[in-house]
């Protein structure tokens, strides 16, 4: 089983970053774990040249290719992004907006969940990345909120540290579940 961790923020030592790596660490578990920052690749914006409506792929050529495959052989998807201004990381609203090309089912019944750290008012990166996992079909599963804002400060947020151990756990739980049942 694999897990992918997608980090919007521009700080690889962040704050969301590091309760990303949480909650990892207790999938590595039982699962194959992989993190994507996204600043260390080129993923250009979307054009809107619904190219992908007709061929089912993304016609730009850049990064996302490499990232495709990965989000299709994923088992389980978590975004951790800082909350700018009320919403997501520019960077991960880009890579949501270059997945368009795997909308109609191809991401249907994998786990998403997310990791949010921000000063206050989270709920419209919150919103924003719900909509997305909708829109996707995936099964959702509520992430962890993190209140911080300068490096390092995520740290005396002992309730978010506990909640992203526990993402971690509740992950694992429904896919043993599911496998049950499988």
């Amino acid at each position: 089983m694999r897990a992918i961790g997608i980090i919007g923020s521009p700080h690889k030592n962040g704050n969301s970053a590091y309760l990303l790596e949480i909650v990892l660490k207790v999938l590595e578990e039982e699962f194959e774990v992989e993190k994507i920052f996204l600043k260390d690749l080129e993923i250009r914006a979307c054009e809107g040249c619904y190219f992908c409506e007709k061929s089912g792929k993304c016609v730009i050529e850049d990064d996302m290719q490499k990232i495709y495959p990965k989000l299709e052989k994923a088992d389980v998807i978590i975004l951790s992004t800082p909350s700018h201004m009320g919403g997501i990381a520019s960077r991960l609203r880009t890579f949501m907006e270059r997945t368009w090309p795997l909308r109609k089912g191809k991401l249907e019944g994998k786990i998403g969940s997310y990791v949010v750290v921000g000063r206050r008012r989270l709920g419209a990166a919150i919103s924003e990345i719900e909509e997305y996992f909708s829109r996707l079909r995936l099964i959702k599963i509520p992430g962890v909120i993190g209140y911080a804002f300068k490096e390092g400060e995520i740290e005396k947020d002992k309730e978010a540290i506990d909640n992203a151990k526990k993402l971690g756990e509740r992950i694992l739980k429904m896919v043993n579940k599911k496998l049950k049942r499988d």
